[in-house]
């Protein structure tokens, strides 16, 4: 069940429950972002196993596309999904470019700061909504908890559980999105986030599970599975996409890259691709044959 949203109602049809085992998604992702620090890997790798379970709410062509600003408006953090569960994130340059013997000192609270801020786009190209919320709990699953909640009026509860092993890779990371349907009454919220935290161990050996309905009404009420759906990384990045960067350098630099025979590489930010452009192709570029 490995990256497999499992979708669910509990309590009589009144509460949409979904849950995933992303551990292989985040493992993939934090490899491609080459990133060491650990404060960094758990900020990006619950920012990104948050938003893999909300592409289970999304239908047909939607998307989500989610931006955290840090207390530090200069230190942001971006993921989006689709409806088909095509997942990706990244921490900008601002926050890769960070100097190490400050990030080893500071926790997740201390990143995000008393002023950090959530921006979420979802929908699809002809209808989208756009909602920004603060992040009073420091912590991302709360905080998007949080937006669900402020911009969307829906009573939500949103955990991510990563735990990382001494060489900073992650063992296990699972998320869970408990919503409640119209005319459910709000306490029922409340419940559930209790029972999820009172029976963390159940959740993490969940995924094994053959009979997940079985499994899942020694927690919950009425428990019915409506469906399975995957999530994995797609960043979409292509040769052709970076020959825009190339317009970026200037005649000058382009010309002395032809003349010496020279090439450059470019690297994609989601997914550490990297593209080679020699010296020929930079040269059609520059005579326009490249549109």
């Amino acid at each position: 069940m490995e990256n497999t949203i499992v979708k669910t109602l509990i309590y009589d049809k009144q509460v949409r429950l979904f849950f995933v085992d992303n551990t292989k998604l985040i493992n993939e992702i934090l490899r491609l972002n080459k990133e060491t620090n650990k404060i960094l890997k758990l900020a990006l790798g619950k920012t990104i196993s948050v938003v893999s379970i909300i592409s289970g709410t999304l239908k047909e062509n939607q998307r989500i596309s989610l931006q955290m600003t840090m207390s530090n408006p200069k230190y942001k953090i971006f993921a989006d999904a689709d409806a088909k569960g095509n997942v990706r994130g990244y921490l900008n340059e601002e926050l890769l470019k960070s100097p190490d013997d400050y990030m080893d000192k500071i926790s997740l609270a201390s990143l995000i700061g008393h002023k950090g801020t959530i921006q979420m786009i979802k929908g699809s190209v002809m209808n989208q909504f756009t909602g920004i919320t603060d992040m009073p709990y420091q912590n991302i699953a709360d905080d998007i908890s949080h937006y669900f909640i402020q911009s969307e009026q829906a009573q939500t509860y949103i955990g991510a559980n990563i735990r990382f092993g001494n060489n900073n890779c992650v063992l296990f990371s699972n998320a869970i999105f408990a919503q409640l349907l119209p005319g459910a009454p709000p306490e029922l919220i409340y419940e559930v986030e209790h029972k999820v935290n009172t029976n963390r161990e159940f959740f993490t050996s969940l995924y094994k599970c053959s009979n997940m309905e079985e499994k899942l009404s020694e927690v919950f009420k009425d428990v019915k599975v409506l469906g399975y759906s995957p999530v994995q990384f797609f960043c979409g990045c292509s040769k052709e996409m970076f020959y825009g960067m190339l317009h970026s350098l200037s005649e000058n630099e382009l010309t002395q890259v032809i003349n010496n025979k020279e090439a450059v590489d470019t690297c994609c930010q989601i997914c550490g691709r990297t593209y080679h452009f020699n010296f020929n192709e930079i040269q059609g570029l520059v005579n326009g044959n490249h549109i």
